[in-house]
């Protein structure tokens, strides 16, 4: 009863406040995105002259722009970016790309398979059985997701499309290991420096930082860590050199990998990881890794961009 309660005030809740949230970005976004760094990180954000990595994430949200950006971010055409930087060949198998969740077809895709939406996050939905998967539920998710703007949610302006789809791609499964791991390299204006590493993402969400050469670094970032050294995956070079490949450019961005049986697979390209609120442990971390991003030296305003195009 309470769950039905409760579905039934986010279905009318959710609208009302994203409509708010467009509001006030689209009217003041500075003063938006300090809300939010107040509302998930409990602080006041030096915006005028950021010094940590969470800062300096917000303050490219307020004061940076670079059209490629909303391509890198679209999980369908950033497709097209990788295949012009020379790494086509780890671009996953794709099934079929669809405007309207109605179009689902699942008479013309194999047994397993994976499906997502282009412009959000955390929309998935994964299958392992056809005959028992839910479709009705997934096209009910993907429409509910289809009808927000992401960047409006998160002040994330590279989400911002006019032109949201879903994505069918092949089901990654690594018989070795019994999951898929996740590989995240952080790149600082287009230089690889650490791997956030996710694991046990059927269970509980494990992350661990390594560097460049596999050795464990002594810091976490939200989720807890797996207290254990995990295997340096077969094809680590090769990763860092393709991170460093499509970071290129960029003031940061977090490289997405995934490695399947000794074969690596590309992920997503993410411009601001965690949103930019996430506290990292020790916090000294933060300001590190903030030091080492170079603000450009030109301001552009990317929510003129938008409004422009609304």
């Amino acid at each position: 009863m309470l769950l039905k309660i409760k579905k039934w005030l986010n279905k009318w809740i959710r609208p009302f406040r994203y409509r708010r949230a467009k509001r006030r970005l689209l009217r003041n976004p500075q003063e938006y995105i300090r809300f939010l760094f107040r509302k998930h990180m409990g602080c006041e954000p030096n915006l005028e002259n950021p010094q940590t990595l969470n800062e300096k994430l917000n303050w490219l949200k307020i004061n940076w722009y670079d059209p490629k950006a909303p391509i890198c971010s679209d999980k369908y055409l950033v497709r097209q970016y990788v295949e012009e930087k020379g790494l086509g060949h780890l671009l996953n198998e794709l099934y079929a790309v669809w405007d309207n969740p109605d179009d689902i077809d699942l008479n013309a895709l194999p047994e397993k398979f994976i499906m997502k939406t282009t412009h959000d996050s955390g929309r998935v939905a994964i299958c392992t059985d056809k005959a028992n998967f839910n479709l009705k539920a997934a096209q009910e998710m993907f429409r509910t997701s289809m009808k927000y703007d992401y960047c409006f949610i998160s002040g994330e302006w590279p989400y911002h499309t006019k032109h949201p789809r879903i994505v069918c791609e092949k089901l990654l499964e690594d018989k070795k290991h019994g999951e898929i791991y996740d590989y995240k390299f952080y790149c600082f204006n287009g230089e690889p420096y650490c791997i956030f590493f996710g694991s046990d993402r059927k269970n509980h969400v494990k992350a661990d930082y390594y560097d460049l050469d596999w050795n464990l670094m002594p810091f976490h970032w939200r989720y807890e860590t797996s207290g254990k050294l995990h295997d340096r995956p077969e094809c680590l070079k090769e990763m860092v050199e393709y991170a460093r490949i499509l970071a290129q450019g960029f003031p940061f961005v977090r490289v997405d990998f995934y490695e399947v049986e000794g074969k690596v697979i590309f992920g997503e390209l993410t411009f601001f990881h965690g949103g930019g609120f996430g506290h990292y442990e020790p916090e000294e971390m933060d300001l590190k890794m903030g030091q080492m991003v170079k603000r450009p030296e030109t301001k552009a305003d990317p929510w003129d961009v938008i409004r422009q195009s609304l």
